[in-house]
């Protein structure tokens, strides 16, 4: 028997996706600080280029839906469950082991645990936050959102919504890049700190989000629109590469980054429409097991490549193996330590599980879908 739900199955895949590039990223930047090529460099602009956007674009269209459905209280209650909680367990539980291996590298010989009250203060330091960034700052942006949830209810919000409606008319739906071009015009012009403009540029991108789930015509319209936007994005990446040896500054790859980002939101979420708006046994699994395995997925693989690295076997088999062993563990420590548990599910930000229903000599334990960060 099919279940019908209000969820949209292509948001909740297209989120999955977006940390399984986050997971593959990340798991390369231990093999790649020796190598004189700019390929560290390649990783991190494809990470912050690709996926992260995707996942605040992701979390602006959820936050509508979480928003419609609840009052003020309980969306204070679900920002602390999903937020802030986490963010706690984060910098308690999962930061400290990163900055100890860290400081490891650079002669200290304390234990772990003798060293753990000051790794606990330095985690509290912005940068020492690594992967908790986006938990950071979707808090913020959540705070910050609030009065534009409330405005979603008035009679305000559905004109605007009209007026949404002529940006889904043939391409215009790519005037909603124009934000983020002039935020990157503007950083240039005023000299705007990286991580200033980092943090407007998430932000627009999750009122983007927003907005496209404020006037669903616009979801449409990026699927009706995603061959023009991939051969968009493949002129933006070739432009990018043929002129980077002309620029060494990275002027144009500069300019050209609202185009390129943009167009990576657009070519994934237009296809994720088209093609992932299904439903399948194993999509509640897989959207409840998203949002602890990132949080995991970063201390795992510092603590397993720091024993990978020491081999003497080809880079690429390194690299496999950190991805498939810190797969593997998340896995086992999702289902046997967090999953299971009501304080631990509370600590890493899911829902608790519903009791079991008893029918005759049948007990039968539903796994409710969770709703990532909101």
């Amino acid at each position: 028997m099919h279940t019908h739900t209000c969820r949209l199955a292509y948001l909740d895949w297209l989120r999955v996706l977006a940390i399984l590039g986050v997971f593959l990223f990340t798991a390369a930047r231990p093999f790649t600080p020796g190598i004189p090529a700019p390929l560290p460099d390649k990783i991190d602009y494809m990470l912050n280029s690709s996926c992260i956007p995707l996942l605040f674009f992701i979390s602006g269209a959820v936050s509508l839906h979480m928003a419609l459905k609840r009052n003020k209280t309980k969306m204070v209650l679900l920002w602390i469950r999903r937020l802030l909680i986490p963010l706690i367990t984060g910098m308690l539980l999962l930061l400290p082991p990163l900055i100890y291996l860290e400081q490891t590298q650079t002669g200290n010989q304390q234990s772990f645990w003798q060293f753990y009250p000051k790794a606990v203060r330095m985690a509290l330091l912005p940068e020492n936050w690594h992967h908790l960034w986006v938990i950071f700052c979707l808090a913020i942006y959540m705070v910050l959102m609030v009065p534009l949830l409330n405005w979603t209810r008035t009679a305000a919000a559905r004109k605007t919504q009209q007026r949404l409606l002529v940006l889904a008319a043939g391409r215009r739906v790519y005037a909603l890049l124009l934000p983020i071009a002039g935020l990157f015009a503007a950083s240039i012009v005023l000299q705007l700190p990286g991580y200033a403009t980092s943090f407007l540029y998430w932000w627009i991108l999750l009122l983007t989000g927003f907005c496209c789930m404020l006037q669903p015509q616009l979801m449409d319209s990026l699927e009706r629109n995603r061959r023009c936007s991939l051969l968009l994005l493949l002129i933006a990446i070739i432009t990018i590469i043929i002129l980077r040896h002309f620029d060494p500054q990275g002027w144009i790859q500069l300019m050209l980054e609202p185009l390129h980002a943009g167009l990576w939101v657009f070519v994934l979420t237009g296809y994720g429409k088209k093609y992932l708006d299904l439903e399948h046994p194993l999509r509640p699994y897989a959207n409840l097991f998203a949002y602890p395995f990132y949080m995991l997925q970063q201390p795992l693989i510092m603590l397993i490549s720091g024993y990978v690295m020491q081999w003497e076997y080809p880079m690429v088999m390194e690299y496999i193996f950190v991805v498939l062993s810190t797969y593997l563990i998340a896995i086992v420590v999702f289902n046997m330590l967090i999953k299971p548990f009501v304080l631990t599910r509370f600590f890493f930000g899911i829902k608790p599980g519903r009791p079991p229903m008893v029918t005759g000599k049948v007990v039968k334990v539903p796994t409710p879908p969770s709703d990532f960060f909101y």
